[in-house]
C-alpha cells in the first residue's frame, strides 16, 4: 500500500504550471492555489485585472487534488436549516449556490475542454438509521413545495437498484450531483486561469502581509510583491498570516483509501449507476467508484490532520468491509488525507479582516461551491458585484479559538456520541 494520493499519482501538474515569474505588482495577490484561488484568478483576469496566485506548494497541492471528487447538491446544513436560520430569501440563495456551482464547473469543463471525467451521475445520500430515512422523506416533500426541487426517495427494499449493500435504511437521490477526477480538474482550472492572463507562482510561500500606503506588501520566499488587494483562499490550510481569518476556520483531517481496480461484475453489483455516495452519520463515510474502477472510500476516522495513514487505512477498510463485505479480500493500494476547512456554523464565507479579503470554509462541500465563492470574490474585488449571500451572513468564531484547535478530540468524541444516540 502506498501512503500517497491516487489522484495526483494519475495527474501530476505538468512541468511549467505555476512557474510564472513573481511580478513586482499586481491588482490582487491571491494566497492559495486551489479551486477558490484559481477560480478567483481566472475571473479577475477575464474582468481586466492583474491577479497573481501565490501557492506554497505545487498548484492544487492541497485538498483540491485530494478530495473524493464529488460535486454535490447542498451545503453542510440542509435547506430547511438554512431557511430557519436566515429566512426564505437568503436561505434559498445559499442553497441555490450549490446547484449553480455544479453548473459552473460543468460549463468550465466544457468551455475549457478539461479532460477530468466529469459526469452528472447523481448522488445517493444513505440513511444510517430508520429515523434518518424518515427525516429525508419529509425534507424531500418540503423541498418540492418550497424550492420546486425534485429529488427521489429510495426505500430500503428498492435500494439494490442503487447500491450493493443492506447496511443502510434507504436514501435519497440528487440527480444534479456530479463526479470528477479532482487532480485533473484542478490542473485544467489552473491552465484556464493562466490562459485568461493570471500569473501562477507555485512554491512561493507567503511570509508577511503588511499594509503600505493604501496597498499591501506581500513578502514571499521569492521576494516582495505590491498588491492593491489580498485574497486569502487557503481553506483548511489557513495559517497565522492573518490571525483574524485563521480563527474563523478550523482545519479537519479527511482520510481516504482506494482499492485495486475491481472486476466489472463487482463494480456493477456495488454501484449499479455509478453514484457519488455519502451517509447520514455525524462521523460520516463517503465513497464512489473511480474512473478506473476502484472503490474509493473516505471519511472521518478522527478529526486530527496528522493521523498515521496506515492506521487511517486500517480503520477505513474496516468500515468499507462493513458496508461492502464483498471487498474483504480486495487490496487497498493507496491511503492519503487532506485538510478540509470547518467553520463554526459549517457554512462557507466571504469576508474581510484588517483589510484582507477571504473566501473559505466549505466544511467538506467545496468541489462545486468553491466555484461560486471564487467567482463572487473576484466580482466583488473588481467592483462588478456589491454583495453575495456568503458575504451577507455573519461569520462566527469563538473566544477560545485563536488558531490552535485543541478542542478537536472533544468534538470528535461528541460527534461519536451523537451518532450513537440520534
Amino acid at each position: 500500500m502506498k501512503t500517497a494520493c491516487l489522484w495526483t499519482e494519475q495527474a501530476l501538474p505538468p512541468p511549467g504550471l505555476g512557474a510564472d515569474p513573481l511580478p513586482e505588482k499586481a491588482d490582487v495577490a491571491i494566497i492559495g492555489g486551489g479551486y477558490t484561488g484559481l477560480w478567483a484568478a481566472r475571473e479577475l483576469a477575464r474582468l481586466g485585472a492583474r491577479p497573481v496566485v501565490l501557492e506554497a506548494q505545487a498548484i492544487g497541492w492541497g485538498a483540491s487534488s485530494r478530495n473524493g471528487g464529488k460535486a454535490l447538491v447542498g451545503l453542510k446544513p440542509g435547506p430547511q436549516a438554512l431557511f430557519r436560520r436566515f429566512g426564505p430569501r437568503l436561505g434559498r440563495d445559499l442553497w441555490q449556490a450549490s446547484v449553480d456551482g455544479i453548473a459552473r464547473v460543468e460549463a468550465l469543463v466544457r468551455d475549457e475542454q478539461i479532460d477530468c471525467d466529469f459526469a452528472r451521475c447523481g448522488s445517493f445520500f444513505a440513511a444510517s438509521k430508520p429515523a434518518h430515512y424518515e427525516a429525508m422523506c419529509r425534507e424531500t416533500d418540503w423541498m418540492g413545495r418550497e424550492l420546486g426541487y425534485e429529488r427521489h426517495n429510495v426505500s430500503r427494499d428498492a435500494m439494490r437498484e442503487e447500491i450493493g449493500t443492506q447496511t443502510y435504511y434507504g436514501g435519497v437521490i440528487d440527480a444534479p450531483s456530479a463526479g470528477l477526477h479532482p487532480a485533473k480538474y484542478v490542473v485544467g482550472l489552473a491552465r484556464a486561469a493562466s490562459r485568461a492572463g493570471a500569473s501562477l507562482c507555485a512554491f512561493t510561500d507567503v511570509r508577511v502581509i503588511a499594509r503600505n500606503n493604501g496597498s499591501f506588501i506581500v513578502s514571499t520566499g521569492k521576494g516582495p510583491i505590491r498588491a492593491r488587494d489580498v485574497l486569502v483562499a487557503t481553506n483548511g490550510y489557513t495559517d497565522g498570516l492573518a490571525r483574524g481569518i485563521r480563527r474563523r476556520v478550523v482545519p479537519i483531517g479527511s482520510y481516504i483509501i482506494a482499492t485495486a481496480p475491481l472486476p466489472a461484475s463487482l463494480r456493477k453489483e456495488l454501484s449499479p449507476r455509478g453514484r457519488m455516495f455519502y451517509d447520514s452519520k455525524w462521523f460520516l463515510n463517503y465513497f464512489r467508484l473511480t474512473p478506473d474502477g476502484r472503490m474509493l472510500f473516505g471519511g472521518r476516522t478522527c478529526l486530527s490532520t496528522d493521523q498515521d495513514l496506515r492506521e487511517s487505512a486500517r480503520l477505513l477498510k474496516k468500515a468499507m468491509v462493513r458496508t461492502f463485505p464483498a471487498l474483504s479480500d480486495v487490496d487497498v493500494t493507496h491511503s492519503w488525507s487532506g485538510h478540509l476547512g470547518l467553520t463554526f456554523d459549517t457554512l462557507p464565507h466571504l469576508g474581510r479582516v484588517d483589510g484582507i479579503h477571504y473566501a473559505l470554509g466549505y466544511s467538506g462541500h467545496g468541489v462545486a461551491v468553491s466555484s461560486v465563492l471564487g467567482a463572487h470574490a473576484a466580482e466583488l474585488l473588481a467592483g462588478r458585484r456589491e454583495t453575495s449571500p456568503f458575504l451577507d451572513i455573519p461569520h462566527p468564531t469563538r473566544f477560545f479559538y485563536w488558531g490552535r484547535p485543541w478542542f478537536r478530540p472533544i468534538l470528535a468524541a461528541g460527534l461519536r456520541v451523537m451518532d450513537w444516540v440520534t
